[in-house]
């Protein structure tokens, strides 16, 4: 037993009173500059999870298009066929995904948001410009090469108007018509399209062009194959020019590019050196050497 008896018990600290909480002063002018912080913030999140859900569903549907774009062949003549389905769809993104997060960007600084959006917009970018290219790749441009529309274009079709949620009256007969104000006339906004996001976008094209380039040589369409070739050659030689190593994310895209610049070449090397050691394109092997031919060997 302890020689102490009043150390044997655990419970004799003294308690220690319990301070009932002071409640907060409703009136108080700092305690209600912060409940309009927390609003603000409440609000602010509520917007960029509505954003991160629309940027899904339009990174899933240019995924779907570009899967799409890439069933294209020249041995079952459905180019036509694809690029109208594809042009349908994504004008279908840009007149209601993007409509929906312009909406919700309007007055609102974009770029506190840009990193909601920034994934589907590539995306939609990479598949926009791949549709452009196979529309584009009969033709030649100026200088020789395909071409595909820029920044400025691509902010142009993304111009919307606010649609007038009050019904038109009909005025009734000997009633002058009033003329129309100006604040009742429809507003327009736009969906911002950073020059940055496009940039990221179009680099992102290389590798379905590479894509295409291999499909191409499968299907045996060699000239198409030379083409897209020559055209990731000229994106590698334009990005790589930026010299912008400080730039993590578009250095990262830049080292993609180069491999896949490499994978379109080197298969060039094939049809081109060591095209004569394989067959014709659409040589048939049915026909069996008849016996008293001589093979050369014994």
């Amino acid at each position: 037993m302890p020689k102490n008896g009043s150390a044997g018990h655990r419970n004799n600290a003294p308690r220690k009173r319990q301070v009932p909480a002071a409640q907060l002063d409703e009136e108080n002018p700092i305690v209600q500059q912060f409940r309009i912080y927390s609003n603000e913030l409440t609000m602010k999140h509520d917007r960029h999870e509505r954003i991160v859900k629309l940027s899904r569903d339009i990174t899933i549907e240019s995924k779907r298009i570009i899967f799409l774009l890439h069933s294209i062949d020249s041995r079952k003549q459905n180019k036509e066929k694809v690029l109208e389905e594809a042009r349908q769809r994504l004008t279908k993104l840009i007149e209601v995904n993007f409509r929906a997060v312009a909406l919700e960007l309007r007055d609102q600084d974009v770029y506190q948001f840009r990193s909601s959006y920034s994934p589907g917009l590539q995306e939609f970018i990479e598949a926009y410009t791949y549709m452009e290219y196979l529309c584009h790749e009969d033709a030649e441009g100026e200088n020789g090469t395909k071409s595909v529309s820029d920044w400025q274009a691509i902010q142009a079709v993304m111009q919307y108007v606010e649609e007038s949620s009050k019904p038109k009256e009909e005025p009734t007969e000997g009633e002058d018509v009033p003329a129309i104000a100006e604040d009742e006339s429809p507003k327009k906004f736009q969906f911002f399209v950073d020059p940055t996001e496009y940039i990221l976008g179009l680099s992102d094209l290389t590798g379905e062009l590479m894509r295409r380039c291999i499909n191409s040589l499968g299907s045996g369409d060699t000239d198409a194959c030379l083409e897209t070739c020559k055209t990731l050659q000229h994106f590698y030689t334009g990005y790589i020019s930026l010299n912008c190593q400080r730039a993590r994310e578009l250095w990262r895209k830049i080292t993609t590019m180069r491999q896949s610049v490499l994978k379109a070449e080197n298969v060039c090397y094939n049809v081109k050196v060591r095209g004569g050691e394989a067959a014709k394109w659409g040589a048939t092997f049915d026909q069996k050497p008849a016996d008293e031919v001589d093979e050369g060997f014994y």
